[in-house]
This record gives C-alpha cells, structure tokens and sequence, in this order.
C-alpha cells in the first residue's frame, strides 16, 4: 500500500478531532445569538471595502444591524452545512484509505489550510515574542458580544469584499480576455471548480496582499504578513471549493478561541483546546512544508511528490475526434498515468502538461492546475 494513501488516511483521521471543535465553534455561534442580541441594537457598525486602503462603505444600526447580524449567522451555518454535504463521501474515502492522490475533499483542504495557518501565525507570534516585542490585538479588550460579531461578520464580509470583489469578478475580464466565454454569473461570486493558472493565481495574491495591509490598521505591521498568508489560503479554497468553504475556513481560524472566552473557567474544555491545539500545530508544520513544495511546482511545473506510477492493466482508449486536447478515459480508472505518451491515448493536460486526472462530473480533471474537460 502507497505511504501516501495511508498518511491521507491518518491524517484524515486526526482532522476529525478538529471537526468536533468546529462543531462547538458553531454552537457557540448560535448560543451567541442570545449574547449579541440584547446588545447590538443600541449600537452601530461600519461596513469597510478593502482597496488601496480601508474605505468606509454604509454604517447600519439598530434592528438593521441586528438583522445583517442574524444573516452573518445564518450565513456561516449553511456554509457548514454546505461543507459536510459537499464532503462527506469523499472524506469517507480519504479516511478509509481509497482516496485520489492530490484530489482532497474540501474539509480535507480546510483543515490542512487551517493547520498551516495556524502554525505559520503561531510561528510569528513565538518569534516576536522572543525578541521583545508584544504582538498587538484590537480585540483583546472587547466583550464577549462584540467578539462575537465582529467576528462573524469578518467571516463573512471580509470573505466577500476580498475573495468575490477581488478574484471572482476580475474573472469575468480574464475569462474575456482569453476568450473561453463567460461562466453562468453564480460561478464568479460563488467560486468553485475554477482552474488556478497563472492569472487566477495573480489575483489570489493581488488579494491576499490587500487583505494583509487592510490588518495594518489596528494590528499593526507584525500582523500584514500572517493575514496575507492567511488570504493565500482563503483564496485557494474559493477557487477550488467555493466561497463557503473560503467562509468556514475564515470563520475556523477567527472562532478558534470563542468557546475558552464563552465558557471561561472550564478546565476540561483548556485541556482539551490546548492537546488539540498542539495535535494541529504538529499537523501544521507538515503541511507548510507541503503547501510550500506545492507552490514551487505550480512556478516550476515540475512534480516532486509523485511516487511511481502504478501498472493499469485494460486498454487504452482511443484518440478522441479533438486532436490537441485531453484524452479520455474509461470509468473506473482513478487516475491515468503517461507511460506511453500522448500519441498512445494517454491523457495529458494542454493546459499544464500534467498526465494525471480524475473523473469528475461526467469529465476529467486535471490533477494540477484543476482544469475540467
């Protein structure tokens, strides 16, 4: 059995720990509910768009604001929901070790971005620490119900205004411009399935940056670069997954604290965030080092995780009438390695070159750059 296939599957396996979390983030989320709401109607809030600098976009208040409060809610738990539906049978599949190497389920790439983020973050914090200096944060002093909204309303609007208004609609040029023809609208604001070439890519990190430096303002210069890494992985899962699972990733990494500050005092519950944390934190470190290889085979177009290819036994399919691009093949086959070249049938992406794909809705995808035929 590949080492692969079996450290997909306990990997898999110690993501369920952070799968129970998740689902007390979420309850703390609705228990806040009753937090917030006796609070936030004598108050207002500023809805900010992220640019050149943070632009003021309308303040809301009173029952409006309550109400946009109870859509932030409402908004991230469909997003869960949404992210178990969109999963289940394909985590099922990585945990019981018959998973597609470098096809992941969306929790599988939530947790593993999660993981990362939190340790390069963690990492940061440690390392400025060290040298003296004390990390800054404009929401230690807030109560509880502040934090609550705040955010969850981070979860969700930045998640719009970063993702939606910076890659997802600059899509539609790009598409133009290379003219494949529009997608139906849904697919630039609700992301998903979208092939990440060097264009999409761009705007991942044109927006990522944007993101970073809109933390500059109230955290400081230490918290720019975090948060642009933490941008990098919330568009990846845009494109790749959609903009709930870029929400819920969000909403992970921002909640991680919420249930120790609603249920302050309780001993079992630090336990257990604390042997979690440092389970995620280890999980961490692999998968910087992973997403970092990753990274350099997208700017190289080179493979340096691939073990060898395996022996498929059938014959190959023939060419397809559409000379030039992909090679199909039959159901059944999870994958389809280049060992006789493209002039023998095998499949090989016009757009990266990858010779490894995966049937996906009635087509191939491409297991590189994510490209459907």
């Amino acid at each position: 059995m590949k080492w692969r296939t079996i450290t997909r599957a306990v990997t898999a396996g110690f993501m369920l720990t952070f799968a129970v979390y998740l689902a007390l983030c979420l309850l703390v989320l609705v228990y806040g509910v009753g937090i917030v709401g006796p609070e936030i109607g004598s108050h207002s809030y500023t809805l900010y768009i992220a640019l050149l600098g943070l632009l003021p976009l309308v303040t809301i208040s009173g029952s409006l604001l309550y109400a946009w409060y109870l859509f932030l809610v409402g908004a991230i738990i469909l997003s869960a929901t949404w992210l178990v539906l969109k999963s289940h049978r394909q985590f099922f599949s990585e945990i019981t070790m018959k998973g597609t190497a470098r096809a992941h389920s969306p929790f599988f790439d939530m947790c593993a971005l999660m993981f990362a983020v939190l340790f390069i973050n963690t990492f940061i914090v440690i390392f400025i620490t060290a040298t003296g200096n004390t990390p800054i944060s404009p929401v230690e002093d807030m109560e509880d119900w502040e934090l609550l909204f705040i955010l969850a309303n981070a979860s969700v609007w930045e998640e719009i205004i970063a993702r939606v208004l910076l890659i997802g609609l600059p899509l539609i040029a790009v598409d133009l411009l290379q003219r494949r023809g529009l997608k139906p609208t849904h697919k630039y604001v609700l992301g998903g399935d979208i092939p990440i070439e060097w264009a999409q890519a761009t705007l991942v990190v044109i927006s990522a940056t944007v993101f970073g430096f809109a933390h500059f303002e109230g955290w400081g210069s230490w918290k720019v670069f975090p948060a642009g890494v933490a941008g990098v992985a919330f568009g990846y899962m845009f494109l790749k997954h959609g903009l709930a699972s870029a929400i819920i990733l969000h909403f992970s990494f921002d909640y991680l604290s919420m249930p120790l500050a609603i249920f302050d005092g309780s001993l079992s519950l630090q336990l257990m965030v604390a042997l979690g944390v440092i389970l995620w934190l280890g999980l961490g470190l692999g998968f910087t080092v992973y997403f970092t290889i990753r990274i350099a085979e997208f700017i190289t177009k080179k493979r340096y995780l691939d073990e060898a290819a395996p022996t498929l036994s059938g014959t190959p399919p023939s060419r397809p009438p559409f000379a030039g691009q992909a090679y199909a093949q039959p159901p059944g086959y999870a994958q389809w390695h280049p060992t006789a070249g493209v002039g023998q049938g095998f499949f090989v992406c016009p757009t990266c070159g990858s010779g490894e794909a995966r049937w996906h809705d009635g087509g191939l995808r491409c297991l590189r750059c994510g490209r459907q035929f």
